[in-house]
């Protein structure tokens, strides 16, 4: 079953850039999930549900496995996130704020 297009269609899409971003630095230092897992102090669930792209990790899982990966997250003006080429900015789900 496909998700309909929609605010919550494209705030899971952004949400599968992080994961991906994840997935590709893991790889890149040639890390399985469940070296990252250690790395982190978290779960290889975790690090599962984040490199899928789910919306249910909660902020201090996610900062853990960003930091043991040498990544980051960036708060600031969006006109300034915007163009940071490499950055992937999240975007609250319309209805939401």
């Amino acid at each position: 079953m496909s998700l309909p297009p929609g605010p919550r269609r494209r705030h899971r899409d952004e949400l599968s850039g992080v994961g991906r971003l994840v997935a590709d630095r893991r790889l890149a230092l040639n890390l399985t999930q469940a070296d990252l897992a250690d790395l982190a102090g978290v779960g290889v669930s975790s690090v599962r549900t984040l490199e899928a792209g789910a919306d249910t990790l909660t902020l201090a899982v996610a900062l853990a496995v960003l930091d043991a990966l040498g990544l980051g997250l960036a708060v600031g003006p969006r006109p300034a996130l915007d163009a940071v080429p490499a950055a992937v900015l999240l975007r609250p789900a319309a209805g939401s704020q």
